[in-house]
């Protein structure tokens, strides 16, 4: 599941019970972070960009964060 550029991106959170999943794109993984958020009625207090890596703070405590792989 490598796209061109090598990278992949991982989706992993706290507080939820999901695998840690793997992405070809940053976008495919943040369209299944929002179908985890709307399914788990989650609302966004806070975001940490740090370039490569994203976590998302959710109000009742849940980080997911998105991370890119070499």
């Amino acid at each position: 599941m490598y796209n061109i550029f090598g990278h992949t991106y991982t989706l992993t959170a706290e507080g939820l019970k999901i695998k840690t999943r793997r992405f070809a794109t940053r976008q495919a993984a943040k369209e299944a972070m929002f179908k985890i958020v709307g399914k788990n009625g989650l609302k966004l207090t806070k975001v940490y960009d740090d370039k490569h890596f994203k976590t998302y703070v959710y109000a009742n405590g849940v980080k997911i964060h998105i991370n890119r792989e070499f």
